[in-house]
């Protein structure tokens, strides 16, 4: 149905073009564009083969860059493209086409934003997805990157233009989660100016059949992880709490569903299991298509959502947890703050510390409940994400907020909504 007021805004993104990411897809895409509302995009060429200039997308316009070439020469050209690109589509930002413009995770164009956004009598909203300056003082820390030094500096600069300059004059901001929103706000930017929209489910990848668990010859209780198996995810840790489980007596399978870029990731993995004894008792299946991973993963007891601790990801907003909980199946998930305060809302698993011990004692708990009381579990979980965590839902939220800011009295903007109820 055609919105009565629509938004009317022109959006600088970081994803490339085409982009995947859901969240842009479906929730801007999908929802917000179906629903009549006048948004379009600014992004770069994902690959050289991407035509640059205005295209059809959604049944709006994405102003796409030009897209550099391989090599580090070409890693430097791109920086200088996007800015340029950037630069001039601020021209396209006026009040007769727009009532707002939006960056997301830009830091030099945003800046510049601000000043285009007064000029031109514009609405200006931010969207934070992720931490990238504190992500590029790790990686200058760490050593993970071959530019240290700039990538300390360009994190310095993005730091003083994200918290100094950005966030304080923006109409509105728009971050990642709750956890976020705190975050931001222990560096002493208002906390009625952001409004944490996290990350959602699009139902129509949700396989409608009744849930059932695989039936196994040997019996087993099967624990599933559903996603990339690189090494970053750490998931030896899965391999360790199987060999907890057959090493306490528990007839346990372990079923991982996708593979690594990498194939000594995977491999290393194997190589655990077969060290520990238990590599009869795990299934790699590969990459599968998504509509077959997620038939898959849905027949097990309990999924695992394990996320490594690492202090720039508490402020994120995990997907996994919620995909496992729309297709109705307990979890055993780590402790981060979004997964425990779902799981603390919706009674559909355990969240545990970070550990092999810890998660081979909570899915041993989950082996001890009947199936009545997994199945109980599983529902809880379904219905939660109907109500607070699917697309529409999320969009409903996000309309109502866009259209307060720009078009109602000012008393009643700026509630800094959550969606998660």
């Amino acid at each position: 149905m055609p919105a009565e007021q629509p938004i009317r805004m022109l959006f600088w993104a970081r994803e490339e073009f085409g982009t995947y990411r859901v969240d842009i897809d479906v929730l801007f895409g999908r929802e917000l564009i179906g629903r009549g509302h006048e948004i379009d995009f600014v992004m770069q060429a994902a690959t050289p083969d991407v035509e640059p200039g205005a295209h059809a997308w959604c049944g709006r316009t994405v102003y796409v860059g030009r897209a550099a070439g391989q090599g580090t020469v070409a890693r430097f050209l791109r920086h200088l493209y996007v800015f340029w690109h950037d630069l001039r589509c601020l021209r396209l930002a006026r009040a007769d086409r727009y009532d707002a413009i939006q960056f997301r995770d830009k830091f030099l164009i945003a800046a510049i934003g601000i000043l285009v956004a007064r000029l031109r009598g514009l609405k200006y909203f931010y969207w934070l997805s992720f931490p990238y300056p504190e992500d590029d003082f790790l990686r200058a820390r760490t050593g993970a990157t071959r530019y240290p030094l700039l990538v300390r500096m360009r994190g310095h600069l993005a730091a003083w233009l994200l918290y100094r300059w950005i966030l304080p004059r923006a109409t509105h901001s728009f971050v990642q989660s709750a956890q976020m929103k705190q975050d931001i706000v222990a560096r002493g930017v208002a906390p009625e100016c952001m409004t944490p929209v996290p990350m959602g489910i699009d139902l129509n990848d949700i396989p409608r059949e009744t849930r059932t668990q695989d039936a196994r010859p040997d019996g087993a209780f099967v624990v599933g992880y559903l996603g990339t198996l690189t090494a970053d995810r750490h998931l030896e840790v899965l391999i360790d709490m199987l060999a907890e489980l057959r090493n306490g007596g528990a007839a346990a399978r372990l079923l991982l569903i996708g593979d690594a870029i990498e194939r000594a990731d995977r491999e290393a993995l194997i190589e655990r299991a077969q060290a520990l004894g238990v590599a009869d008792h795990l299934e790699i299946t590969g990459m599968l298509p998504r509509v077959q991973a997620l038939q898959m993963i849905r027949q097990v007891h309990v999924a695992m959502s394990p996320y490594f601790p690492n202090p720039l990801l508490l402020s994120t907003s995990p997907t996994k947890l919620v995909e496992y909980l729309a297709l109705g199946i307990p979890v055993v998930a780590s402790e981060h703050p979004e997964q425990r305060a779902i799981l603390r809302v919706t009674r559909a698993g355990v969240c545990a510390p970070w550990g092999s011990r810890h998660f081979a004692r909570s899915v041993r708990w989950l082996m001890g409940r009947s199936g009545e009381e997994l199945k109980s579990m599983g529902e809880r979980g379904q219905s939660w994400v109907r109500e607070h965590r699917t697309y529409k839902r999320i969009a409903d939220d996000l309309e109502q907020q866009y259209t307060e800011l720009l078009f109602s009295s000012p008393d009643r903007r700026n509630r800094g909504m959550i969606v998660d109820g």
